[in-house]
């Protein structure tokens, strides 16, 4: 007797992006209720300013050496080198992004280029990573990718040009079962007992850097990125923009794709991704002065902040 083996079922890809499309609205209506209920600004993080502005690859890439660039509100310019400093790791990418955004927030917080290792955990709890096994593995493995990270900094004016180059960890002291793949479950059954002496040390150079260059976010907003990365990362960038901006300007297109990863081989997507970054940022910013024009994206000064100045936590607009 033969046996009957029904066909795969279709997907459906017209409800699949109806769905995202629905989560995605149902994400910035949430937003917008916390602004406006006083809760959006409760949490912040604290971003670096070079990795707002100049991001790491979404994906896997066999390039050991990346540079971005960006024109600031006050017309420097930044340019960030992002390579690979340890033999057969590649460079970070895709999520690793989030775990070196969060790193950066900590040492930032804290005041400290000290990160316990122990805190591991609350970065799994944060993004609502469960713990052990498959998700521990791959937190060592994006951790290794950072820990070989060598990031160049450059901020060029008129007149004068600085430059640093630093790698992202200076030194490490890890326990040794995590550095061993064979044992799966030794990150959560150890963590408790870590207390702080295990951990690792930001490079000097690098954590004053990036204390004295960062972007303050609120921490839902750098949170709820469940949707496209490249969206997201305009989001956050424009919010940035709006809310350093002094005065009106365009920043051309050509312009942005030297900020952002150049994975997609139509031109327009660029501009797509940012009328919905635009789309998302006004919801959330009724009083954001922003436009996609032909030329590239238009901005001002807006009247009034989305979060009110707070000394307490660097977010002070200049007057």
């Amino acid at each position: 007797m033969t046996e009957i083996i029904p066909s795969p079922k279709k997907r459906d890809y017209v409800a699949e992006r109806r769905a995202a499309r629905e989560k995605k609205a149902l994400r910035v209506a949430s937003l917008a209720d916390d602004r406006n209920t006083g809760k959006l600004g409760d949490e912040i993080i604290k971003i670096a300013q070079a990795m707002i502005l100049c991001t790491l690859p979404y994906r896997a890439t066999d390039k050991n050496k990346i540079t971005r660039s960006a024109r600031l509100g006050d017309g420097s310019i930044l340019y960030v080198t992002f390579t690979a400093g340890m033999r057969d790791v590649p460079l970070p990418f895709g999520a690793d992004r989030k775990l070196l955004a969060w790193i950066f927030d900590r040492a930032i917080s804290s005041n400290s280029p000290f990160i316990p290792w122990n805190s591991a955990v609350e970065y799994q709890d944060e993004i609502g990573q469960s713990r052990g096994g498959k998700n521990n593995r791959e937190l060592r493995e994006r951790f290794r990718r950072i820990s070989g990270l060598v990031i160049s900094i450059e901020r060029k004016t008129q007149t004068a040009q600085a430059d640093q180059f630093f790698t992202v960890v200076e030194k490490s002291y890890l326990p040794a079962s995590i550095k061993d793949d064979s044992d799966d479950d030794a990150l959560q059954q150890s963590l408790p007992e870590l207390a702080d002496r295990y951990g690792f040390v930001l490079t000097r150079m690098l954590f004053d850097d990036i204390r004295k260059h960062h972007v303050a976010v609120p921490r839902s907003l750098w949170l709820q990125n469940k949707g496209s990365s490249h969206v997201h990362d305009l989001l956050l960038w424009l919010y940035y923009r709006c809310y350093a901006a002094q005065s009106e300007s365009v920043i051309p297109w050509d312009s942005l794709r030297e900020m952002f990863p150049d994975d997609d081989s139509n031109d327009r997507r660029l501009r797509q991704h940012a009328e919905q970054a635009i789309k998302e940022l006004r919801i959330l910013w009724p009083s954001v002065r922003i436009d996609a024009v032909p030329e590239g994206v238009w901005v001002n000064r807006a009247a009034q902040g989305m979060l009110p100045d707070d000394v307490d936590r660097n977010r002070i607009r200049r007057s």
